[in-house]
């Protein structure tokens, strides 16, 4: 029997009650916030590896055909780009190195970066001057 003016006494494991679905609900979120930034990370460095291979594919087929004048050394360079997504940006040809760069707006869930671009250079091993002796040790 409660007396009056007394308060019932309430049981320390009703204050608890749904705290863990709390707890959960909260891991679940740091968990999907956390995957999400995995997958944009992961995204980009695939997407700047492509276009490496982009810009190095367009700068050689460029000074393959460098021969042609370098209207047409870059006219090649930014059809090649543009079968593989990117836009070519700058293209200049100085003797028989072609040097360009290559840009591309990412998509989907990257939309919101800013494009990303890349240089490259192509051209007789010679002509390499960024390492002396290398155009040696590769013959």
């Amino acid at each position: 029997m409660i007396r009056p003016g007394r308060r019932r006494r309430r049981d320390d494991s009703d204050r608890d009650s749904g705290a863990a679905s709390i707890l959960v609900l909260a891991c679940a979120a740091v968990l999907a916030a956390a995957t999400a930034v995995a997958v944009e990370v992961g995204l980009t460095a695939a997407a700047r590896h492509h276009l490496a291979a982009v810009a190095d594919q367009a700068a050689l087929a460029a000074a393959a055909v460098v021969d042609s004048g370098p209207a047409g050394a870059c006219h090649h360079a930014a059809t090649v780009a543009k079968r593989n997504g990117a836009d070519l940006v700058n293209c200049a040809v100085t003797g028989p190195v072609v040097t360009l760069r290559v840009q591309v707006r990412l998509r989907g869930p990257l939309a919101w970066l800013p494009a990303l671009s890349l240089n490259s250079r192509a051209g007789p091993a010679e002509t390499n001057t960024d390492h002396p002796g290398q155009a040696a040790k590769a013959s």
